[in-house]
């Protein structure tokens, strides 16, 4: 298996690109086809892959629903707020919310599925 800094920076590396594709999809699904486009744009996925950088520091939380609450709500409330603010979406709040969402809960399965072992698997 990958020693854990590279197994922790692949899992971040997959985290955003699957949150950025997950939130394309649904914004094409339920805003307009068009917004598939959404998935082309490289500045979208370097965006994504920082914002999930915090992961690894969130995980570190105790517990084993606050990692999982506060990862849901930085991925949700961050790219939202980078979209509305410094991007300048025209959608509306609930819209932007929604998409990023959907990024967060993409981004998170990814990202719990590729960087953590699972229970009752062997420590690697």
């Amino acid at each position: 298996m990958y020693p854990q800094p590279l197994r922790i920076g692949v899992a971040v590396l997959a985290a955003g690109t699957a949150g950025t594709l997950a939130n394309a999809a649904a914004a094409a699904i339920a805003v307009d086809a068009d917004l598939i486009r959404f998935a082309l744009v490289p500045g979208r996925y370097a965006v994504a892959i920082l914002v999930t950088a915090a992961l690894p520091l969130l995980f570190r939380l105790p517990g084993r629903w606050i990692p999982v609450v506060a990862g849901l709500c930085w991925l949700t409330v961050v790219p939202s707020l980078l979209a509305k603010l410094a991007f300048g979406a025209g959608a509306p709040w609930p819209i932007v919310l929604g998409l990023n969402g959907v990024f967060a809960v993409a981004a998170l399965l990814t990202y719990r599925l590729t960087a953590l072992p699972l229970r009752g698997s062997p420590a690697t």
